[in-house]
């Protein structure tokens, strides 16, 4: 049943605009979300989907929300307990020290850098996979941890009156700015 509701969804494309599968027992986010461009709508209400999705995260990217409503109470999503990190210590490949260094120190104030990244294409493309810290906002290329912040639902959704927050990817780089992370932020870790 659900994945003739999937396929009739896909179907339409970019015109999908709701998509509704409560109390389905789906025990996963659809990956097909992803290939919707055009949902505004996203009903997974009492079902088993422990974990976000990352098409629901692309989705749901404040920058350029397309989703506007979302309702996904009763999941086991929300009764996650937090694990407590044991400190690591932070071992950088050279390649990570180097990349953190040259895009976190703008280029123009150095010309060694600008004639290697002139020289060497390959540079550009590591650079260009950067990542920003929730905590510090620096560049890193080498996530250390994936975790998870839970904020307050832009006004324009439409959600259920007990929904106060929703969960959004956060990467931080190192465990220095995970001990200084905002109570909200939450690390991700496989138990």
């Amino acid at each position: 049943m659900t994945e003739r509701l999937l396929i009739k969804a896909l179907s339409g494309g970019k015109n999908t605009k709701i998509i509704t599968l409560n109390g389905k027992k789906i025990t996963k986010m659809p990956s097909a979300l992803g290939k919707l461009p055009g949902l505004k709508t996203l009903a997974l209400q009492n079902n088993l989907i422990p974990k976000v999705c990352p098409e629901l995260c692309n989705l749901t990217q404040f920058q350029d929300l397309k989703l506007r409503e979302f309702y996904c109470e009763g999941n086991p999503l929300f009764l996650q307990w937090p694990e407590i990190a044991k400190q690591q210590e932070n071992v950088w490949s050279l390649q990570e020290i180097t990349s953190r260094f040259v895009i976190n120190h703008p280029a123009e104030n150095n010309p060694f850098l600008m004639d290697a990244m002139e020289w060497y294409p390959e540079i550009r493309r590591i650079i260009s996979q950067r990542k920003t810290c929730a905590v510090c906002g620096q560049y890193f290329i080498t996530t250390w941890l994936e975790c998870v912040q839970f904020v307050p639902p832009p006004k324009a959704w439409k959600i259920s009156k007990n929904l106060q927050l929703v969960p959004v990817r956060a990467l931080v780089c190192s465990y220095k700015c995970f001990t200084q992370r905002d109570p909200n932020l939450f690390g991700i870790a496989r138990v």
